[in-house]
């Protein structure tokens, strides 16, 4: 492994008695997008603040491509870094025009005018906002979206080797956070620049990332693409984070047949168990199915409604359902009290209330965590 991208090992930070950060590994490759993803508190902004030399190290270091940024005793100062940061909250100077405001970490350095204007237009171009129309106006004539992009065309613009989000799309709404995702996706594509972004939205961190760290109480539970992450989850935390997801006790494991049992009469073969599940009690595991791998069956069978069969059909009653645009979401009940909630195609107006119906949990998608 070369030198090159940022290297975080054994990072440990203390507020007081509140250990924030416990001694975390990563290492994220040169031109890599990598996110941080976790809830509040889970240690993701303290960590890209202390790679921003914002926050001090209380031990571990940060090394940025063979720079050491922090080894706990010393700490390279922030405008010395030579990284770009876009913050949540825009932090654009409002009596600047946008050419100035983007222009000023060019200007800070001393590069020549002629050189600055032109970057500073390439840079506008590349955020998809012409520089004729844009450059001359304020902040406050821009949206939330325009301003963030200017934001982000001032990170960009000094070339840093090392670019940081911090949730920088919490203030848009939901269509601006999408184009904007859009955007620094094809904007990373461009220009490669090592990229660190810290989100607690899960959408964000999968459209994103070449690959995503899953952050809880200061530890990294799990990193990988975010295909293995989502698909693959190594605990029942970590798939309830990244996606709606059914959570059910199990009551027995046949070890030998690859089964679960949910309740009298209703097991399930899995295709997926941790490397450790089968030497653990029965009582520390839960069968996780994501609400949209609940399939209807196509196939109807009066006899044993119960029971199932290799494709894991079961026989369950429509208790409620909710009309969400593209998708409906059904509670069923199966057996006396086993609910199972499931997402489905809104193709056509689906079984009704109260009625029975057939669901197929394709093994594959049955995780024991």
């Amino acid at each position: 492994m070369n030198n090159r991208g940022i290297q975080i090992q054994s990072l440990s930070k203390f507020y007081g008695n509140m250990h924030a950060v416990k001694g975390i590994d990563l290492h994220i490759q040169e031109g890599e997008f990598l996110t941080l993803l976790g809830p509040s508190g889970s240690g993701k902004t303290t960590t890209l603040r202390m790679v921003a030399g914002l926050e001090s190290v209380d031990s571990g270091s940060i090394t940025v491509n063979g720079q050491v940024f922090n080894d706990g005793k010393h700490q390279t100062p922030t405008h010395e870094r030579n990284i770009g940061m876009v913050f949540q909250s825009y932090a654009l100077w409002p009596h600047k025009s946008v050419f100035e405001n983007i222009a000023f970490p060019l200007k800070m350095r001393n590069v020549r005018s002629q050189e600055v204007t032109q970057r500073v237009h390439d840079m506008l171009d590349l955020v998809e906002l012409d520089h004729q129309d844009y450059a001359s106006r304020y902040p406050s004539q821009l949206s939330g979206g325009q301003q963030q992009r200017v934001a982000l065309a001032r990170a960009l613009v000094g070339k840093p080797q090392v670019l940081l989000y911090d949730e920088p799309l919490s203030n848009l709404d939901a269509r601006l956070r999408e184009s904007m995702r859009t955007l620094m996706r094809q904007v990373h594509n461009k220009i490669g620049v090592t990229s660190l972004y810290v989100t607690h939205d899960q959408l964000e961190a999968m459209v994103l990332s070449d690959r995503v760290c899953v952050m809880d109480r200061g530890v990294i539970i799990q990193a990988g693409t975010p295909t293995e992450v989502f698909n693959r989850p190594s605990s029942v935390f970590v798939a309830e984070f990244l996606g709606a997801a059914n959570v059910m006790n199990i009551t027995h494991l046949d070890r030998n047949d690859s089964r679960v049992s949910l309740a009298p009469g209703v097991s399930l073969q899995v295709a997926h168990w941790p490397e450790d599940a089968k030497a653990l009690d029965v009582n520390t595991l839960k069968l996780v199915i994501r609400h949209h791998h609940c399939k209807l069956s196509a196939l109807q069978d009066s006899h044993n409604p119960l029971s199932t069969n290799a494709l894991n059909r079961l026989q369950a009653k429509v208790m409620s359902k909710i009309f969400l645009g593209e998708r409906i979401r059904y509670d069923f009940l199966i057996g006396p009290d086993l609910n199972l909630v499931a997402e489905l195609p809104a193709l056509d107006a689906g079984p009704e209330l109260h009625s029975q119906v057939w669901i197929e949990l394709e093994p594959a998608h049955c995780l024991v965590l």
